[in-house]
């Protein structure tokens, strides 16, 4: 076994000096997950430097491999369904508590799995118990975040009880464990255990009249004003305890505001701009004062990602914590006047 990975490693070598960047990138992500899978984490690790130094924008095999080894090093751990759910389950006799806990089928999503689709039909209702996935809408080359969900969330409720086709995408972000009910278990429960089938359904109706509130509170906040910015803009992509996995990538400032900014990467891959969705991120990057630079970091979420032309994606971030207003203004305020003087030199060459 390990003669064929220390194989394997050589004709790695022998792509890269051919220029096989691609072969090469995949040959060497194979080769982390077999070592991951074998423990040899420090192999493992030092492979994936590797990779980044082969190709630093092969986003999908640098974070798939991340989250990977992290899924290897960490012990499985069952989730309590029962502590996450306590809500539910107390409204339900013992009866009925074991007759819907038995109904469930558990199931496990790999990063980047898709639960449903866009357009597709979905007859099943998904209870979160671990992990994180992402929810997202898609229109003409926009992939927009519309959440984000963890244990404890539900999932498919909006097409579970009618009849209608998701009007979102539901992937998960890293390992995801989510127990879910079949619509056939459900209908046949309306005629056996009507009473048990009513409290599913009001509990999941109460669930979506306080997301559409907490939905309509986001969409009446006022939307903050955006400042063109240029510059260069450091970002390295956090897994879920807030560390960084990797190292950073580098993109190109577009705009800002108090609450979020935006920035352009180059990739022929739509895969790895479409990664970016959903996750998290630290950022470093300047703001220009006057005569001075203010370094700032921040850390966000990644709610928007855009196709653009010549392979270029536009990769919108939003705050976990809100920018100085004052610093924005002051920006804003250097840009009018730098705009002044330069519409005050035009002015003068024409007369």
């Amino acid at each position: 076994m390990n003669n064929d990975l220390a194989k394997q490693e050589r004709l790695i070598d022998t792509y890269v000096q051919q220029q096989r960047t691609e072969e090469a990138v995949e040959l060497l992500f194979q080769l982390i997950v077999n070592y991951a899978r074998e423990k040899n984490f420090i192999k493992a690790e030092a492979l994936r430097e590797k990779l980044f130094e082969i190709d630093s924008m092969a986003l999908t095999q640098i974070i798939k491999s991340a989250e990977i080894i992290e899924e290897e090093k960490s012990e499985s751990v069952d989730s309590n369904h029962m502590d996450i759910w306590s809500d539910f389950y107390k409204n339900l006799t013992t009866e009925e508590t074991n007759i819907f806990y038995f109904a469930l089928t558990k199931k496990i999503f790999h990063p980047d799995e898709v639960v449903f689709s866009q357009g597709d039909i979905n007859d099943k209702l998904w209870f979160v118990d671990q992990g994180q996935l992402k929810m997202v809408y898609s229109q003409k080359g926009v992939e927009k975040l519309i959440k984000t969900m963890g244990p404890g969330s539900l999932a498919g409720e909006d097409t579970f009880f009618s009849i209608s086709v998701c009007t979102t995408s539901l992937t998960a972000l890293g390992r995801t464990g989510v127990n879910y009910l079949n619509i056939e278990t459900y209908n046949r429960w309306q005629t056996e255990f009507p009473t048990l089938a009513s409290k599913v359904e009001l509990y999941c109706s109460n669930l979506m009249k306080n997301a559409k509130l907490l939905q309509e509170k986001g969409l009446n906040r006022r939307e903050h004003r955006r400042i063109k910015i240029s510059g260069t803009i450091l970002f390295q992509v956090l897994n879920r305890e807030g560390k960084p996995i990797g190292k950073a990538f580098k993109g190109d400032l577009s705009d800002i505001s108090i609450g979020g900014l935006s920035f352009f990467i180059k990739t022929s891959n739509r895969k790895n701009a479409l990664m970016l969705l959903g996750r998290k991120l630290n950022v470093k990057f300047s703001l220009p004062m006057g005569k001075t630079n203010l370094e700032t970091k921040q850390k966000g979420t990644i709610t928007g990602v855009i196709n653009h032309l010549f392979r270029d994606y536009s990769i919108h971030m939003r705050f976990d914590n809100l920018l100085s207003r004052l610093v924005v203004e002051e920006m804003q305020l250097i840009q009018d006047a730098h705009g002044n003087k330069e519409s005050e030199k035009a002015d003068k060459s024409i007369a």
